[in-house]
């Protein structure tokens, strides 16, 4: 992470109205801004995690071994919404 990146509460889990809003956006980014790729490397910078958006799936894995986000989470508690202004 860059050093002008916000890292308040970095070390506590998304909570469900967080993690919701996080797959929103999430959805939204892969919709309009990744073309063919990206790469990316987020998280802890002794311990970071590669991403890698892309439009096809990877041939080292079966299409099947691609879970759509947080389907394991259980349902949205909020009506929180990206287009909420306040």
């Amino acid at each position: 992470m860059g050093a002008d990146v916000h890292e308040e509460r970095l070390d506590e889990r998304l909570s469900d109205e967080e993690l919701e809003l996080f797959t929103q956006y999430l959805h939204r980014f892969a919709n309009y801004d990744v073309d063919v790729f990206l790469n990316l490397v987020v998280g802890n910078r002794e311990h970071p995690v590669y991403v890698n958006f892309c439009r096809a799936p990877s041939p080292l894995w079966d299409v099947s071994d691609y879970i759509r986000p947080f389907a394991d989470r259980q349902a949205p508690t909020s009506n929180a919404d990206i287009n909420d202004v306040g």
